[in-house]
């Protein structure tokens, strides 16, 4: 496991003087640092995502601006009553602070529908994800605890993420109805939902509550994973930062070498979404295709009877 990186170390010390005033207030049960400071991935332009869990959110005290008191600047205030939830969002000499509020029972229903219901909501996935990983800013034992209760990745909920993304362009779509014709937005917009796909399907076939949305810090989570391609990060790269011809080549292989992996591991995932563009594929038609006689007749009675 690699060290922390000193960007991550002192973000974490800055989250834990920021959330002082917070935690003293009654009713917040568990206050986290998320995002790559708490895995130990950040970098200079990393910012700063805390996560409250209250019994019951002190919606005045939130909406009177708590972080100005540290000097940091106040940008907005979204509220998201829907899901019982609000976000500060700050700036602090140029590094942006985040601040979620929720309720711990909504935290508990989020991980029930995960974890028990098995809902392959990305958003879902991905905030279980951050609460695993997360660094306890305060209510630790809390943390641990439902850390400790919480189930294996689920594989019928493993099952339905690779199910849902096992669906990919017919053959020839991105090289002909895009690169042939100069679609360079076309192409580009292909193979990055190529790549998301294809994470999302690897991240499941490892049990990773992961979400490629954002697909930021994949070399990090490759280098999680035991069951992946060889070198994925590296050809992930070259795909985006290459030639165009190349990367859709390398983009084909990938695609092969993934369904090739789930059908090892995971052999009861139905990739039928993914077979049914086998025998299609898109190329250059310059002349009316032949129609046989039979067939012409067939139409001709058809458009008769219409």
């Amino acid at each position: 496991m690699r060290r922390p990186t000193a960007a991550s170390l002192w973000r974490r010390e800055l989250a834990r003087e920021l959330v002082r005033s917070y935690a003293r207030r009654p009713g917040v049960e568990l206050i986290l640092l998320g995002g790559s400071p708490a895995r130990g991935w950040a970098d200079r332009y990393s910012d700063l995502d805390i996560v409250l869990y209250w019994r019951t959110l002190d919606e005045r005290w939130i909406r009177s601006r708590p972080l100005e008191w540290h000097g940091a600047r106040f940008i907005t205030l979204l509220d998201m009553p829907e899901h019982r939830a609000m976000l500060e969002i700050y700036t602090l000499g140029g590094l942006i602070v985040e601040l979620g509020h929720a309720t711990t029972a909504s935290l508990r229903r989020e991980i029930a529908g995960v974890t028990k219901e098995h809902r392959a909501d990305p958003a879902a996935i991905n905030s279980l994800g951050g609460f695993l990983d997360a660094l306890p800013l305060y209510g630790r034992e809390r943390h641990r605890a439902i850390v400790s209760s919480l189930p294996p990745y689920p594989d019928a909920l493993a099952r339905k993420v690779v199910e849902r993304n096992a669906a990919f362009f017919w053959k020839g779509c991105l090289r002909h109805q895009g690169l042939s014709r100069g679609e360079s937005v076309f192409v580009s917009d292909g193979i990055c939902a190529m790549i998301k796909r294809l994470v999302a399907i690897l991240a499941a076939l490892n049990r990773l509550y992961y979400w490629p949305g954002e697909p930021r810090w994949i070399d990090r989570w490759a280098g999680r994973m035991k069951t992946c391609p060889q070198g994925l990060w590296p050809r992930l790269k070259r795909m985006m930062e290459g030639d165009r011809a190349k990367a859709l080549s390398e983009l084909e292989a990938l695609i092969a070498e993934v369904l090739a992996l789930v059908k090892k591991h995971m052999p009861e995932a139905d990739l039928s979404r993914a077979r049914q563009f086998e025998g299609l594929e898109v190329r250059a038609t310059e002349r009316p295709p032949a129609i046989n006689g039979a067939t012409r007749t067939a139409l001709n009675k058809r458009r008769v009877k219409g």
